[in-house]
């Protein structure tokens, strides 16, 4: 499948992304590991608070001023619950309806949406295998990775530009793509033509609450990184300063 708007196919640079020591990739893990535990327990308790205080909440009805102040703790807790939700998803630990489907189409379903307003002004190129690129994962969970991947590419180009879409299938050796097991992979690459990023920022980029924009709290691809891992692939981010950036996500190939 191809579908080709405004921007030909062309040669692109070699992109350089980072390579993690033994002691950072094992380092990363136990972190990540401690983050999903604690966020478990976080939300057990502020569920436990919030659904208590709903309980409170419902015998005051006579008493408005408590009734309101009983209200602002309950936002309190459900923020608490948020974000330990969001904890989960960078942990790998968040809760999926795993489905097998054709990576392909499900990227096509997600672009054709976007195009209709957050790739207005931004040329698109979609570059996808005719084979069929059969995954296991979440398809819903999946595509808003693929919008959180578009949208960020948006934002770097100031919504003008090009985007390159593609879907390839390879056999990877052991640690060939970032911690990745020898085996057959379908790999999706998002490509932009934006600013691209410095190392250090390459570096940071999946990590929760971090942010090169303003106002922004940092939970997007951090979200995704997660949710690809939970699924036994894996997210690799590269870039050159004023080249652009390249996304490359890797998910284990199944048979249908």
């Amino acid at each position: 499948m191809r579908q080709s708007i405004g921007r030909p196919s062309g040669v692109w640079p070699l992109f350089f992304g980072k390579q993690d020591s033994m002691a950072d990739i094992e380092k990363e893990e136990a972190l990540v590991q401690l983050a999903g535990t604690v966020a478990h327990e976080l939300n057990n308790i502020f569920t436990a608070v919030a659904g208590n205080l709903s309980l409170l909440e419902a015998s005051l009805d006579e008493d408005r001023q408590k009734a309101s102040l009983v209200n602002d703790v309950i936002r309190t807790a459900n923020r608490g619950i948020e974000l330990s939700q969001k904890l989960q998803a960078f942990a790998g630990r968040q809760k999926l309806n795993h489905t097998r489907f054709d990576l392909n189409q499900s990227v096509a379903r997600a672009i054709a949406g976007l195009k209709r307003s957050l790739l207005r002004n931004i040329d698109v190129e979609l570059v996808l295998l005719p084979a069929s690129c059969v995954v296991a994962a979440d398809e819903e969970k999946f595509q808003h990775v693929v919008e959180e991947l578009v949208k960020n590419a948006a934002v770097a180009m100031n919504h003008r530009g090009w985007i390159t879409i593609t879907t390839n299938q390879l056999v990877l050796q052991d640690n060939q793509a970032g911690r990745l097991p020898a085996g057959s992979y379908v790999r999706l690459s998002v490509r932009d033509s934006g600013g691209g990023m410095n190392p250090e920022v390459v570096r940071r980029a999946l990590d929760p609450v971090f942010s090169t924009r303003s106002g922004h709290q940092g939970w997007g691809l951090a979200k995704c990184a997660g949710f690809v891992r939970q699924c036994g692939g894996e997210i690799i981010l590269s870039s050159i300063k004023g080249q652009g950036t390249a996304a490359e996500i890797y998910f284990p190939r199944k048979l249908m």
